[in-house]
Parts: C-alpha cells; sequence; structure tokens
C-alpha cells in the first residue's frame, strides 16, 4: 500500500514543480545563433551540451550598490566577468535584481521579469544576445539594455 501512494503522488510532485518560463520579446534582429538548450550546472552554464560560462554566489558583500546578501558572477571560461547581479527584497518584501553589463560598461539594469541568474540567461539567450557557440553579441545586449531596463536612474 506504501508503494502505491508514493506512485500515485509522485507524478503529480513532478508536474506541479515544472514550470514553463515565457522570455521577453524585444524586436532584436535574429543571429540564427540563439541556443537550443540551456541548462544550469553545478559547474557552471551549458549551452548546447557544452559548458559556456561559469556561475559564483557569494553571500554578505560589498557591491557596487552596496552591501548585498546575495550577489552573483557570471564569468567567462578564462575569468572574465560577463554578467554580475544582485538579488534583493524591495520594501514591500517582494524580489528584485539588479544587473551590470561589464562588456558594455553599463549598470543599474532593473527589469521586473529579471530576478535571478537563470531569468536572466533565458531572456539573454532569447533576445539573441548569448549565441550557442557561448560568444556574446555586443550589439543586442546593448538593445536588450536599452529595450528592456525598467530603471529610471540608468546607468548610476
Amino acid at each position: 500500500m506504501r508503494i502505491l501512494v508514493i506512485l500515485l503522488f509522485a507524478p503529480m510532485m513532478v508536474f506541479s514543480q515544472e514550470k514553463t518560463y515565457q522570455t521577453m520579446r524585444l524586436g532584436i534582429p535574429e543571429t540564427g545563433k540563439e541556443p537550443n538548450s540551456i541548462k544550469f550546472a553545478k559547474e557552471g552554464i551549458v549551452i548546447d551540451e557544452k559548458l559556456c560560462f561559469r556561475y559564483e554566489l557569494k553571500h554578505n558583500v560589498f557591491t557596487e550598490y552596496g552591501k548585498s546578501r546575495n550577489y552573483y558572477e557570471i564569468t567567462s571560461l578564462d575569468g572574465k566577468l560577463v554578467f554580475s547581479g544582485i538579488i534583493y527584497q524591495n520594501e514591500k518584501r517582494e524580489w528584485e535584481g539588479m544587473v551590470s553589463f561589464p562588456l558594455i560598461d553599463k549598470k543599474g539594469y532593473k527589469n521586473s521579469k529579471i530576478i535571478s541568474r537563470k531569468d536572466l540567461i533565458l531572456n539573454l539567450s532569447s533576445s539573441q544576445v548569448i549565441n550557442n557557440d557561448c560568444t556574446i553579441n555586443l550589439d543586442n545586449l546593448k538593445l536588450f539594455y536599452e529595450k528592456s531596463n525598467e530603471n529610471k536612474e540608468k546607468n548610476f
């Protein structure tokens, strides 16, 4: 009987954990290099079965935005900083994110649809910024920043 109960509830647990993710559509020019698959593995971000970026989460560090409990960095495999961000709760206790794009010298990016590194990477790849060959399209990154940044104090 115990096995039957587990078998009956296991599919519901898996179904309830699945999440459909809708990325932003910004009208950024397509490059034909959009990744087919993205995985967030322990060793980093895997695009089309190839390790492309490293990811590190740091706690209680001082950043350009002040002290942060949740700070992350996404680097190239050779250690160059590609993206960094913080995740925090605002005064309404809602989660928000703030991202920096050092490759184009932009800081202070906020978008209500982008809180975590996963949100960021999925939206960047669907916007033709992150390519399937592990490269970054800088022109599309600039367009992404300009078209989707909700922060009124841009690049503070």
